[in-house]
């Protein structure tokens, strides 16, 4: 699950961030890879993300609940923010309520939305009360959702809260230092940190934004980044030679999909379906990601399965009708022949830069054409691509969006409450079945793994049935470490527990 743990200090930790530079540090908005890692490290959660996926106290000591519609964190005593104030149990109250206000536009809503209330109930006391029951919340609570930051700094901040070198203010083990635009983000260490498990090793880190393959591999591989975490395929096969240091790769919640837009091409079942059936995932497996991803042929991964109810969704996965691991061309061209768009061209939007993304909607672009149908690539920079996910100003002239999504933790609803329902905030073709809805709200108010995951995969029978999304690969985490430093969780907590401060000394 992680490195061996460090044996020292070190004055400075050199990292890149995955996505490129932050969309906001604002954890209400910090919906990419880069944002959330940068995040986890100022910033603590009610709830700690452990490096198996499963959950401990952070900022809550203890959790309750007197019922199924009322759920009581008990909050961690002596906390202080970087200058100097109290945690309350206030602040808490009030981080968390922020996700509900219209106003603010929280990317976190999706797991609020079934929170009635939020009430500081003592001094070090948070009460939430549900209008229906929730088992998803208390454990979205150990991701960005729960994240806590001092009430009266963000008031006062309004607007700018998250942005700039002075945009924040939480208790975790760094501090935001400097964030220099298009540059750099510098965190230094909280010297009065109240965990010492997460106790920063690094006096300093200054975090870079190479979102280009072969810069990132020119960084890493003459040490001038100490690592990195998401580090893209492309670069597998020259860091594998690598003698300052290793790659390291772990189990991940993340998958790559074609996430269709609102256009006539994306909203065509027809496409979708004709695209899913045509690609060979397992060339794009071994050839594109160098065995570091497996085929997939479900919105969700299998390691995103509750692990409880493993073989109930199993065994639907093993049913499903879907290609093989190298495609069905047959089926795809029988596919594409109803669709009225069978002649139109497919735009596919892709990160600039990323090597892989690149390759991979290559390849998916040479299948395509094998059965008539003519795909485009537009390749973003960094900063429309991350802001793609949120805008559909950034989408325009999209028919589908090349994503490497991740659940934040391991329960299927994590995603699903973001894809298909109505209000889905990935649900960008607008995809509306009132029943697919009705078992993934059902499924959210059921407490018992099993019956939880029977009420999934029946949801999952019919948004695969037309290719809400269209999965590609599910995907590992892979991480570089240079030989000097060591401590790195391999999984996708990195994402969101304080990562960088257990990095230190190798020696």
């Amino acid at each position: 699950m992680t490195t061996p743990a460090a044996k020292g200090d070190i004055s400075t930790l050199r990292w890149n961030l995955p996505s490129g530079e932050p969309v906001s540090l604002d954890y209400a908005h910090a919906g990419d890879y880069s944002s959330n890692v940068v995040v986890a490290n100022l910033c603590d959660t009610l709830v700690r993300m452990k490096a198996d996926l499963f959950y401990a106290p952070g900022l809550a000591t203890s959790w309750s609940n007197p019922n199924p519609t009322t759920l009581v964190y008990k909050i961690r005593k002596g906390v202080k923010f970087w200058d100097g104030s109290a945690l309350t149990a206030a602040d808490v109250a009030y981080s968390l309520g922020r996700n509900l206000d219209e106003k603010v536009a929280s990317n976190n809503f999706p797991n609020f939305v079934n929170v009635a209330s939020i009430k500081a109930t003592g001094p070090l006391e948070v009460t939430v009360k549900f209008k229906q029951p929730d088992e998803l919340f208390n454990k979205e609570m150990a991701a960005t959702s729960g994240v806590i930051a001092k009430a009266d700094f963000i008031k006062r901040k309004g607007s700018a809260y998250g942005k700039g070198a002075n945009g924040v203010m939480c208790t975790g083990p760094f501090e935001l230092a400097d964030w220099k635009a298009n540059t750099s983000i510098r965190l230094v260490r909280n010297d009065t940190y109240w965990d010492k498990t997460f106790r920063a090793r690094a006096a300093q880190v200054d975090l870079s934004f190479i979102a280009d393959t072969t810069n990132l591999t020119l960084g890493l591989k003459s040490g001038q980044l100490d690592g990195a975490f998401g580090v893209p395929a492309a670069a597998l096969p020259a860091l594998t030679g690598a003698t300052n240091g290793a790659i390291h790769q772990g189990s991940g919640l993340g998958s790559y999909q074609l996430a269709p837009n609102d256009t006539p091409a994306g909203s065509d079942a027809h496409i979708r379906l004709a695209l899913s059936k045509v690609i060979d995932r397992k060339a794009l497996a071994t050839a594109i990601f160098h065995n570091s991803a497996s085929p997939l042929y479900t919105f969700i991964p299998p390691s995103g399965w509750d692990a409880e109810a493993k073989q109930t969704f199993q065994s639907a996965y093993d049913k499903l009708d879907k290609p093989g691991p190298n495609g069905d061309p047959d089926a795809a061209k029988k596919e594409l022949a109803q669709s009225p768009l069978k002649d139109t061209t497919v735009t596919i939007g892709v990160q600039a830069g990323d090597a892989t993304e690149v390759t991979t909607v290559t390849l998916i672009q040479e299948q395509a054409r094998n059965i008539g149908l003519k795909v485009q690539i537009k390749q973003m920079q960094p900063l429309q691509f991350n802001t793609a996910f949120y805008d559909p100003k950034a989408r325009e002239g999209i028919d589908f969006l090349l994503t490497k999504g991740f659940l934040s933790v391991a329960d299927p609803l994590d995603y699903l409450a973001l894809g298909p329902v109505p209000d889905g905030q990935f649900n960008w073709i607008a995809w509306d079945d009132a029943k697919t809805a009705d078992l993934i709200a059902k499924a959210r108010q059921t407490t018992d793994a099993t019956q939880r995951a029977g009420y999934i995969v029946q949801a999952q029978a019919r948004y695969e049935a037309v290719a809400w999304s269209v999965p590609l690969l599910s995907i590992n985490e892979v991480t570089y470490l240079n030989k000097r430093v060591t401590g790195a969780p391999l999984t996708t907590a990195a994402i969101f527990q304080p990562s960088l401060a257990v990095i230190g000394s190798a020696q």
